[in-house]
């Protein structure tokens, strides 16, 4: 990353390094174990560190005692099979990321509201829904637009397909321009996960307006795990449908907060967002030199599903092509 600060008429330059944070790989008790990220911390320092205090903890669901435990701003862990999922069971199948992020002042969540947004019966009717069985709302949100996979996938998650459908028919309802408005209002002024969960589901409906797309991340940074997480899987199925392009320009925001580390388990998701929606280029280049560490972190993992999506977006938004060379795309940013 190049800096430059007019200090005394002199020019100050900053540099960032090729190999700063990249991937560890360590053998775990379930397969190899890839940390990304690390800035002061070892990766075998980590490990152990998480070993002596859950020592039964899978690795893959290491990121909360990183959080409250052990002092990390940020992280998260993401479990791969390597081989066929018919032999899940055995260790070398198995491949586990670990990100972690490590300065507090990168870490920006949105501030939540302290209000109380009068909704209407659809509205409250996905409320109730959202508190019987959160596990149908990001569901419903990944398949909003892909809904011939929503009852398989419902059975693999153990999702009742009546509840999801019903989730459905409630969004078909809310779909007008109040409906649109209202969720802007509710995720800038409401105190309550589930209203700001069910508005975040309810952008989905909208996505021809650029803005729907910043609402669903400016939830990815949401305070509660439970908005985020169907911020992310609205996303993820968003970016598989192909679309016109957005213009992100007034998301950079939440987006430079991303990509600075706040919620790293909605990173990848992004870069493959802003790709598929064909972000522009400079804009890009901006959000790469400003907060180059963890997309640079994700270039130098082992772990190829890890590091693609880094890669195609700097391939996106440079118009180079470096593959998985971390060092040149050091210096491309550098440059």
């Amino acid at each position: 990353m190049k800096i430059l600060k007019a200090l005394a008429g002199m020019a100050v330059l900053f540099v960032v390094s090729a190999s700063h944070g990249t991937g560890q790989v360590l053998p775990g008790p379930n397969g190899p174990v890839e940390f990304i990220g690390l800035q002061k911390w070892d990766a075998q320092e980590l490990f152990d560190a998480i070993q002596e205090l859950e020592p039964d903890r899978p690795f893959h669901a290491c990121a909360a005692v990183m959080k409250r435990q052990l002092g990390f701003a940020d992280a998260a862990a993401f479990l791969y099979f390597t081989d066929n999922l018919d032999s899940i069971d055995q260790s070398s199948n198995r491949y586990t990321v670990v990100v972690g992020v490590e300065d507090s002042t990168q870490v920006l969540y949105r501030t939540t509201g302290n209000e109380t947004v009068v909704l209407p019966e659809a509205w409250q009717d996905l409320l109730a829904v959202a508190n019987e069985d959160f596990n149908v709302m990001p569901l419903a949100a990944s398949t909003l637009h892909m809904r011939y996979f929503g009852g398989e996938l419902a059975k693999a998650m153990g999702v009742d397909s009546e509840t999801l459908d019903q989730v459905w028919d409630l969004v078909d309802r809310a779909n007008g321009e109040e409906d649109f408005r209202l969720a802007h209002e509710v995720l800038a002024r409401d105190s309550l996960w589930t209203a700001r969960a069910v508005a975040t589901l309810l952008l989905g409906n909208f996505i021809d307006d650029d803005t729907a797309w910043h609402g669903l991340v400016g939830s990815a940074i949401d305070t509660d795990g439970r908005v985020n997480t169907v911020a992310q899987r609205a996303l993820d199925g968003l970016a598989q449908q192909g679309r016109h392009s957005v213009d992100w320009s007034a998301a950079h925001g939440p987006l430079s907060a991303l990509f600075s580390g706040t919620n790293p388990f909605a990173f990848e998701g992004i870069l493959e967002v802003l790709v598929a929606t064909d972000i522009d280029p400079e804009f890009g280049q901006q959000l790469v030199r400003d907060r180059p560490s963890l997309l640079l972190a994700y270039v130098g993992a082992e772990h190829e599903g890890t590091r693609e999506p880094a890669i195609a977006f700097l391939k996106a938004v440079s118009g180079e092509d470096f593959g998985a060379d971390l060092d040149a795309w050091t210096a491309w940013i550098n440059q």
